[in-house]
């Protein structure tokens, strides 16, 4: 864990996003965390760290940051999405900001969204559920692309959430 610290000090590494997490006060603490996190997954510089941030981020039970990361994202944000699945993490409790996401008009964000959802565990808040499936539904009838594919088998999953 010690080695992985020295990829947030800002005396040693200095990572600028542009279009992330840059509008955040300058010495926001975790700011700088989540510029670094965005860096350390998404710049192809940073490939061989992406793993051992993965590991570390499930070992630390650090979702809450993946979160945060994608909320601020500007761009990459499929990246961070993918992120999700890779950790392992169980991200049950998100479902509705999972649903979100699917939901998105890039095709990636929306994809991998839904490997996410597909991923989880539970347990599931059973109006949660219900909830997200009506509104998955209520986009569906406005589609005619790829995305209603997706969202079919997004769909089917939330439906296998109800009945296990």
């Amino acid at each position: 864990m010690e080695d992985f610290k020295k990829y947030f000090d800002n005396n040693e590494y200095v990572t600028k996003i542009v279009g992330s997490a840059d509008d955040m006060p300058p010495g926001d603490v975790n700011g700088d965390i989540i510029s670094s996190l965005i860096a350390l997954l998404t710049k192809p510089a940073n490939k061989d760290f992406k793993e051992q941030t993965l590991l570390i981020l499930k070992k630390e039970k650090a979702g809450d940051l993946l979160i945060t990361a994608i909320k601020k994202a500007k761009k990459d944000k499929a990246i961070l999405v993918a992120a999700c699945w890779e950790s392992e993490i169980n991200y049950s409790p998100q479902l509705t900001f999972f649903i979100d996401l699917a939901l998105d008009t890039d095709y990636l964000v929306c994809l991998e969204a839904i490997t996410v959802i597909s991923t989880m565990e539970g347990p599931f808040k059973s109006e949660d559920v219900k909830g997200s499936v009506e509104k998955v539904k209520k986009e569906q009838k406005k589609l005619n692309s790829e995305r209603l594919v997706l969202l079919n088998d997004l769909v089917n999953t939330l439906e296998g959430f109800i009945i296990s």
